[in-house]
């Protein structure tokens, strides 16, 4: 079992910073869940609460059921992997695999059996007898994989694990990290402020920003169902768009583009998302067309990248193939099967109304 269970935590630093607010979680047995967010928004505090490396200020976390405000990192039946590898530079691979268990008194049989286990898991067997300065990134990378393997905890807690690695070797690791939960089945967290990571492993993601968790769902709720617009321009890469109108008489308005919205939505100053893959180049039977500036265009072969200007507002579509824009002039947009989102006004304004988005499955 690893069920791990957060209630009401604040994390409250002396010079009055509050870095968690109010962290509400349960992290269900065998679960690989997520937390993402930018830089300082209190998700690294969070897994670090969990580990014991921080103090907790004010609520409780439990391992197991088990409250282990108080308990020391190496009772809590976990095992923590780090940004920097944190490997011993003098050992080999075996000795950094095997160094945590022969500290607990473990028999050498048993640490011998373990190593070699975990090393046939991250293909590692032929590495067992080099040092850490004899092996690339993604190599020393798997070796601390390895380490938390072999002790076999209830819970593996990952720290940003792959941001030093290049993009290819993110990708690959990625992907082993992927087959080796689903090897393995351990209860997994993982902190990243990468969202790719986040949406491609996890069953779950927790959103955060400013130390309070914004939204926690599957990584395709989080996509299609945002709650507020702070979520829904963090998942998504490009970001969603954001087009700053007002409401009245039924439709959103900003300069010469209207869109029909629904009878509930009130009137007042709004914001319009739209991600740039439902913007389109407009056709001559297109609805919801609007006139823009091309500013930049990236050709990326299977796709085009387009940036341009509506009212002195920026925008970027992603358009199939490679389209013939030029930079500096006009071209007119549509929004693609009237997929959209209305948010409450502000960077963090709820979403209060979607367009044919909703219908898309969780």
């Amino acid at each position: 079992m690893g069920i791990i269970r957060l209630e009401h935590v604040f994390k409250r630093y002396d010079d009055g910073y509050v870095a968690v607010q109010d962290a509400n979680l349960t992290i269900e047995d065998g679960e690989f869940l997520v937390l993402v967010g930018p830089s300082g928004c209190g998700k690294s505090t969070t897994l670090r609460m969990i580990a014991g490396l921080e103090s907790i200020s004010d609520g409780d976390v439990y391992i197991d059921g088990d409250r282990v405000n108080n308990r020391e990192p190496g009772d809590r039946d976990i095992a923590m992997v780090f940004q920097n590898y944190a490997l011993y530079p003098h050992m080999t691979v075996r000795a950094n695999m095997g160094f945590g268990l022969k500290m607990r008194g473990v028999n050498d049989n048993i640490i011998e059996e373990r190593v070699k286990d975990a090393a046939s898991i991250l293909s590692l067997e032929d590495l067992l007898d080099r040092r850490p300065k004899e092996m690339s990134g993604g190599q020393r990378q798997r070796v601390a994989v390895g380490r938390a393997i072999v002790r076999q905890p209830a819970a593996f807690l990952f720290d940003e694990p792959l941001s030093n690695l290049d993009a290819k070797l993110r990708v690959q690791m990625r992907t082993e990290l992927s087959r080796l939960h689903q090897r393995l089945g351990t209860t997994t967290v993982y902190v990243t402020h990468d969202q790719v990571e986040a949406m491609t492993l996890g069953h779950r993601i927790v959103v955060m920003n400013k130390g309070v968790i914004q939204q926690v769902d599957t990584p395709l709720a989080l996509y299609h169902q945002p709650v507020n617009r702070f979520v829904a321009g963090f998942i998504g890469s490009p970001a969603m768009n954001f087009i700053r109108g007002l409401v009245g008489e039924g439709n959103f308005r900003a300069g010469e583009f209207t869109l029909s919205l629904p009878s509930e939505v009130t009137r007042g100053a709004v914001t319009l998302g739209i991600r740039p893959e439902d913007l389109l180049l407009a056709e001559a039977s297109s609805s919801h067309e609007f006139s823009v500036r091309v500013d930049v265009i990236e050709r990326m072969g299977n796709e085009t990248i387009g940036y341009f200007d509506f009212d002195g507002q920026s925008l970027v579509a992603r358009l199939a193939g490679d389209v013939a824009l030029s930079p500096g002039t006009m071209t007119a947009l549509a929004i693609r099967d009237a997929n959209w989102h209305l948010f409450e006004a502000g960077d963090e304004g709820a979403r209060i109304a979607s367009g044919h988005a909703e219908r898309h499955p969780r």
